[in-house]
Formats: C-alpha cells, sequence, structure tokens
C-alpha cells in the first residue's frame, strides 16, 4: 500500500523545517540498492551500495541543523569492460557534538579501460587515430573505425590503458560562524600502477565483419610518453596535503531548496609525504539553489561553476582531479562533469565546467515507512580545459544537454538516472546523489 504524503517543501534559512523535518527519520537506519548501469566507458556494471544513518534524536538540538550526524557507506561495483570501483565512506558532521566535521574514504579502483584522449587544447581537435581516413565528429563511428585491423594491426584501445590505483583520502574541518564556515585539512594517498596495450594482442574486427583479435598499433598515451609531452608515465605514489575553505548556507546538504556553497581548495603533492611528484593544483567552485515559487511548487534552480589550476608537475593519471571539499571526483566528461561525452574526453593543466539543473519534485511518496520523492531534472553543462592562464577563453567550451529522474530515499538517499547528449556522444548514468 502507498500513502501519498504532502507534495510542498517550504522555503528554509539554513535548519530543516517544515514537511523535510517531518520526514526526517528519528534514530537510525539503513538504506541500499543495488547498482546497475550501462554507458560506452563502462559497459555492463553491475554492484550495490549500502548506507546506514544516524541522525540522532528529535530532542538534540542538532537533529534540524544536520543531515545527519554520522553516516556510512559500503560500496562495491564492476563492470563487463573491466573497471571494479569499491569504496568505503564515513561521514560525521558534527562528531561527539563537536563544531569539527570528520571524512574519511578508502577505494580501491581498477579499470582495464582507462580513458586518456591527450592533455590541454589539443583534446579540443576532432577525433582520430593514426593512419585514420578521416576526423570524426561521431564518436560511434570514430570507435568503430579504430576496431578495425588493417595489415595485422587495429588501433581498438588507443585511447586507453590499464590503471590499478588504491586511494585514501582523510579530513577534518572546523565549523565556525553558526556552521556557515569551514576550514578544512587533510592528506591523500594514493599509488598508481599503468600497463599501456601498445604491441599487445587486443580485440579487434576484421574486414568480414567478425570478431578477431590483432595488434594494438602504438596508443596516444604511449606517444605523449616517448614525446615527454606528460608526466607520470610509470605510475607511482601520488600523496598530497588539502588545505581548504568554504562558505555554506544550503538548508539541506543532500537536496538543497535555497542557499550557495562556495569552497576554494589546495592539494600540494610533496616528496615529504613520499610522493614521487611535486605539484600544486587549487580549486574555486561555486554552488547556487534557489527556489523561486515555494508556495507554489518544489522547485528548485541548480547551478555550480568549477575553475581547477595545476601546475606542470601533476601526473597525467591524476590530472583529471576536481578536488571538491566534500566530495572528489574525477574527469572532465561524465556523469559527474560534461554528461554526454567520454569519461576523462577533457584533461588540462586549467579546466573550467558549468552545470545548470531545474529541480522540480513532482511528488512524494511513503511505503513501509520509507519516505520518496520524485524528481524530473533538466539539466545543460559546458565546459573545456586550457593549456595555461593566457588561453583562457569563452569560446570553444564544449557543451551538453539532457534531463534525469531522481529519486530521495529517506530525504538524504538520492537515486538519478541522468542521459546527457553532447555533439559527439551520448551518455546513460545510474548513480547516486545529486552532482552537486
Amino acid at each position: 500500500m502507498v500513502l501519498w504524503c504532502a507534495l510542498a517543501s517550504t522555503a528554509h534559512a539554513q535548519a530543516i523545517t517544515g514537511d523535510d523535518l517531518a520526514r526526517k527519520n528519528d534514530g537510525g537506519y539503513v538504506t541500499g540498492l543495488p547498482l546497475f548501469s550501462y554507458s560506452t566507458d563502462l559497459g555492463y556494471g553491475f554492484g550495490a551500495r549500502a548506507y546506514y544513518y544516524w541522525n540522532g534524536h528529535r530532542g538534540d538540538s542538532r537533529f534540524s541543523t544536520t543531515p545527519y550526524l554520522y553516516r556510512v557507506f559500503l560500496q562495491a561495483f564492476v563492470s563487463t569492460r573491466g573497471t571494479q570501483f569499491h569504496w568505503l565512506d564515513f561521514d560525521a558532521p558534527k562528531i561527539g557534538g563537536s563544531p569539527y566535521r570528520v571524512r574519511s574514504q578508502i577505494i580501491y579502483q581498477r579499470d582495464t579501460s582507462q580513458n586518456y584522449f591527450g592533455v590541454g587544447s589539443r583534446t579540443l581537435q576532432p577525433l582520430a587515430f593514426p593512419g585514420s581516413p578521416k576526423t570524426f565528429s561521431s564518436f560511434s563511428d570514430y570507435s568503430a573505425a579504430e576496431d578495425q585491423v588493417t595489415n595485422g594491426t587495429t588501433w581498438s584501445r588507443y585511447d586507453e590503458y590499464d590503471l590499478t590505483r588504491p586511494i585514501a583520502i582523510a579530513s577534518i574541518e572546523r565549523l565556525f560562524d553558526h556552521d556557515h564556515v569551514r576550514v578544512l585539512g587533510g592528506l591523500g594517498f594514493s599509488y598508481a600502477s599503468i600497463d599501456d596495450y601498445s604491441g599487445k594482442q587486443v580485440d579487434a574486427i576484421a574486414a568480414n565483419g567478425a570478431s578477431t583479435t590483432a595488434t594494438e598499433g602504438t596508443t596516444r598515451l604511449a606517444a605523449d610518453c616517448a614525446a615527454g609531452a606528460i608526466v607520470g608515465c610509470r605510475g607511482g605514489r601520488d600523496d598530497y596535503v588539502r588545505v581548504a575553505a568554504s562558505y555554506d548556507t544550503r538548508d539541506f546538504e543532500p537536496d538543497p531548496n535555497v542557499g550557495a556553497f562556495i569552497d576554494a581548495e589546495v592539494d600540494a603533492a610533496t616528496v615529504a609525504l613520499g610522493s614521487q611528484y611535486d605539484y600544486i593544483r587549487a580549486l574555486f567552485a561555486a554552488r547556487g539553489f534557489y527556489s523561486p515559487i515555494p508556495d507554489k511548487a518544489d522547485l528548485v534552480l541548480a547551478g555550480r561553476f568549477t575553475f581547477v589550476g595545476q601546475t606542470n608537475g601533476a601526473p597525467f593519471f591524476s590530472m583529471d582531479t576536481f578536488p571538491y571539499t566534500d566530495n572528489p571526483i574525477a574527469g572532465l566528461g561524465g556523469g559527474r562533469t560534461l554528461r554526454g561525452y567520454r569519461q576523462d574526453r577533457f584533461v588540462g593543466s586549467l579546466m573550467t565546467v558549468a552545470n545548470g539543473e531545474v529541480r522540480w519534485t513532482f511528488a512524494h511518496a511513503c511505503f513501509w515507512r520509507q519516505k520518496l520523492a520524485f524528481i524530473i531534472v533538466p539539466f545543460i553543462d559546458v565546459g573545456r580545459p586550457f593549456d595555461n592562464f593566457g588561453q583562457l577563453t569563452f569560446a570553444d567550451w564544449k557543451p551538453s544537454y539532457g534531463g534525469a529522474f531522481r529519486v530521495s530515499w529517506n530525504l538524504a538517499t538520492i537515486a538519478s538516472v541522468d542521459y546527457g547528449v553532447s555533439p559527439e556522444d551520448t551518455g546513460l548514468y545510474i548513480n547516486f546523489n545529486h552532482i552537486f
């Protein structure tokens, strides 16, 4: 039996109020879903993610001012194209009743088809591979041409390499000014193992259309390494210290109706921490949320702008990092930045991305004490990489657009299906949480 709940949420200032506060669970609870996804990057993906939340009790002053007192989730995920992404995450917004927030993540990443399309402004050029009959504006046409065998050679892995990368990140934030201002310090540790496909036997398509194997030509990664165009060709340790500050007026962090979140962050990799690389990466990002007609519809206008810059010593395998203070992500291209382009399609020393969404919560339901809300989200994304500050321009930004269907589960868990369309490709993304 399904019981329909109130449709509207009131506008908030900082604390959770109105219908959202009434629907928030008292005490602890578990949510979780099987993970299923499909994209050309991943193939078919399968796994599961389980969450445990502890909200505290309604008599606690923190109940109406935090999304939860602590949250733990565990994810296991594999795909048919060789991706593994296993993840343990802990978050405590006000640990032990203190003004400190603790976050930590342990991740095991393995991707036998990790994308590499080069770095910098040259990634903006039309797609091509050595000896290709032309340049391609459609990724499907480009991929089909790569897979063909010519004189015993194929280019089917020209834009890919094999990456294994365990990662550990931990940070602590100090909250000030009624929790609006946060100052963060943290550490990150990772190790990258890289295997290139040049000269190896790989899957390909014969002239008669049958599946076969052939020798992979020199990959884009191998060519760039031989030319000295990038750093980090042998992988290795990438360890860094993080410092950041943020300003947060969102009413409810997992699914805001109003407010802003502005963060600035610096990663400094150094041999003092055991890193094999010395570089600095800096991020500035601003997100805004606005409910234009709260008395008539649960409608939220959401936007994000991000700028990332890094010095020349950054290894290529971490140059795709967007080190947001709440959740670092990877890829200018893919389901978290430019939907409709391949993962890591554009990477550079400088990267920009802007995202706009209209989030309409059109219905609520209660089912077996589970509180659900259903959200439709049209969106637009634009972004591009640059080689240096002198190149900064509004020209040649890469656009995409699309729509998403999302379900809010007990307010704090957001399940999302996004479909993006770009001039080059399309992408389907099944994941958790709003992308910002």
